[in-house]
């Protein structure tokens, strides 16, 4: 219980970090990284932004809602820390953890998982899921990471090159890193973020078309529940 209490903190923590790299990335594609607040052209700090939301020169609402980024990524670095306890493996969730806490917004407000992000978080994972297979002598379970990230990268590349319009390279590109971390506890987990992924979006496409928030052609982030399965299949079967 106490890791988890220390994780959580930690997320709390490293919140206004992560609110930072939202801001600089949520831009769309062809459009420059914000460095300066879009109300008062003031210089942001390129480390941190405020819990509250607001820029701090004019105090205009910039970036998501108050609080939301701390809040998420400290009940991520919770569940976290709740299922997995070896150091290095643990180091490794939790680092594409936070980067899917930035790249989940991102999404959210310009339908874009930027490559600044996704690849840091898989090469990132990969280092740490190594330095664990070094110590323990698991390279086996390191192959069949690899493997993992490898083929739902693959088919995840296959559903992009069918229907452009409903799935983005980004989507592959953050899959990487989903296969990597489920593949890291197996096959089974793999194939479950996988599919909880698709679940997810599928339900929260049905509330939204049952509730006439959306229609059926609107293109909807499949960013979120793709990195939202993959937590939800470690902490149901780690």
């Amino acid at each position: 219980m106490i890791w988890i209490g220390v994780a959580a903190i930690t997320g709390l923590l490293l919140g206004p970090l992560l609110r930072a790299q939202v801001f600089v990335h949520t831009v769309t594609v062809g459009t420059p990284w914000r460095h300066t607040c879009p109300h008062c052209a003031a210089r942001l700090s390129g480390a941190f932004l405020p819990p509250t939301g607001r820029c701090p020169s004019c105090r205009a609402r910039i970036g998501p809602p108050p609080a939301l980024v701390e809040l998420v990524a400290a009940a991520t670095l919770a569940v976290v820390a709740w299922r997995v306890h070896e150091p290095p493996p643990l180091l490794a969730v939790a680092w594409i953890a936070l980067f899917g806490v930035v790249l989940a917004h991102v999404d959210v407000a310009v339908r874009r998982l930027p490559d600044r992000l996704t690849f840091p978080a898989a090469g990132g994972a990969l280092i740490l899921f190594g330095l664990s297979a070094v110590v323990d002598g698991e390279y086996g379970r390191l192959t069949s990471a690899v493997a993992c990230a490898l083929a739902l990268a693959a088919f995840y590349l296959v559903l992009v090159l069918i229907s452009p319009n409903g799935m983005g390279l980004g989507d592959a590109k953050a899959a990487l890193s989903v296969g990597l971390v489920a593949g890291w506890f197996g096959w089974g987990v793999a194939v479950a973020a996988a599919v909880a992924g698709f679940l997810l979006a599928g339900l929260y496409a049905t509330a939204l078309l049952l509730l006439r928030r959306a229609g059926r052609k609107d293109h909807l982030a499949h960013g979120p529940f793709l990195l939202l399965g993959a937590l939800a299949a470690i902490a149901a079967l780690v």
